[in-house]
């Protein structure tokens, strides 16, 4: 595992716990905002079975990609960077044209792991798949601080805390694959999880602490390795970060992860239009409020020296969270604002028609008026 904050290049896998969350079109627009700000970046399509990043780009998928490499032991790594249309971006596309790579092997993931692992570059970018699969995880844990997309649904609330469980009994697991009492009491924990109970972090931590206390207390310091950051996305007000803000709270108490927020995204047609007109809408809808927010969180992570160590300034806001929180609040009154503004053009347009038809019909009526008077 990657520890970002101890190293130049970071690593920042992007996830969903579940699909439809927006997670790709953020790896997109981030990875383009991090180039702007003239940073290295590449952004690599891990999403397996479903990737369609070059799509979010503007890019027609015509080179070689993930599926080539891992079907193929003469495809070379290095030979799947495409160039981008974008100063300082560069793109590793997924596996669209190979088909059946959804479930890969395990040597197959070590020999991909490894070679991401290699890359050159300021920022490296995973557009992961969606859900709790192992492929997912596993290269989430590639670093110690990826991102994780989410909405204010309960669906999508619930699935980013089951992606989030998931993910750290995997964690503990590898952490302690060769002891093996520990080991086995993980692994029966998982296997006799009943539906709808489940076994917290806590009292694993503390069943640990009672097997060997030595041990348990590693098992607290691994976890406080992990520092998975959230986004949430298509907000449609401030309140939305009220549901996440209980999300961050059962995190904390059940899973021993302390969670930061990166930044609230609100809805917005624009996405929409950059998709339909094939390019990224950081670029070609630059002034809207959802490019807005991207840039944001792109320039937390360009301005953190230590990523994924914050920038905070704790003598206007306690956390990451009540930060977003005024940057939502902020937002949503220039949304308003704009909207109320365009009401108003549209009551002045509507006015204005109005009283030219009042026009034309004042003007019809003396027309008619004159043609009776000049009847024979």
């Amino acid at each position: 595992m990657v520890i970002n904050e101890n190293v130049t290049r970071k690593i920042i896998p992007i996830a969903g716990g579940k699909g439809g969350v927006g997670k790709t079109l953020i790896a997109a627009n981030l990875a383009m905002e991090l180039a702007r700000n003239g940073k290295d970046t590449i952004v690599i399509d891990l999403d397996l079975g479903g990737s369609n990043l070059h799509t979010c780009l503007g890019m027609k998928n015509t080179g070689m990609g993930i599926g080539n490499f891992l079907s193929s032991r003469e495809v070379m790594f290095q030979d799947l960077i495409q160039s981008t249309p974008y100063k300082n971006l560069r793109f590793i596309a997924g596996d669209v044209l190979v088909s059946g790579l959804a479930n890969i092997q395990f040597s197959q993931k070590k020999r991909l792991l490894g070679n991401i692992l290699k890359l050159k570059a300021d920022y490296i970018l995973l557009d992961l798949g969606s859900g709790s699969n192992f492929n997912a995880i596993d290269f989430f844990l590639i670093s110690n601080s990826g991102f994780l997309v989410t909405t204010a649904q309960t669906t999508s609330v619930l699935n980013a805390y089951g992606f989030l469980k998931n993910l750290a009994f995997r964690f503990l697991i590898r952490a302690f694959n060769k002891h093996e009492e520990i080991s086995k009491y993980l692994r029966k924990v998982i296997k006799e999880r009943k539906p709808g109970s489940f076994v917290t972090i806590t009292e694993v931590v503390k069943k640990l602490r009672a097997i060997d206390l030595e041990n348990g207390k590693k098992a607290e310091k691994y976890m406080s390795i992990l520092k998975p950051k959230l986004i949430i996305n298509m907000a449609e007000s401030p309140d939305d970060l009220l549901v996440i803000e209980k999300l961050r709270d059962l995190i904390q108490s059940s899973l021993v992860l302390d969670v930061e927020c990166m930044g609230l995204i609100y809805s917005d047609d624009a996405v929409t239009k950059s998709l339909s007109n094939h390019q990224p809408f950081t670029v070609r809808e630059g002034e809207s409020i959802a490019a807005k927010d991207i840039e944001r969180i792109a320039l937390k992570i360009v301005q953190s020296g230590r990523f994924p160590d914050m920038p905070l300034d704790l003598n206007y806001y306690k956390d990451t969270f009540e930060l977003t929180q005024i940057e939502a609040k902020n937002d949503y009154e220039e949304i308003t604002s704009l909207s109320k503004s365009e009401d108003e053009i549209n009551i002045g347009d509507l006015l204005s028609i109005i009283s030219t038809q009042k026009k034309q019909i004042n003007e019809l009526k003396g027309t008619l008026r004159m043609l009776t008077m000049n009847r024979p």
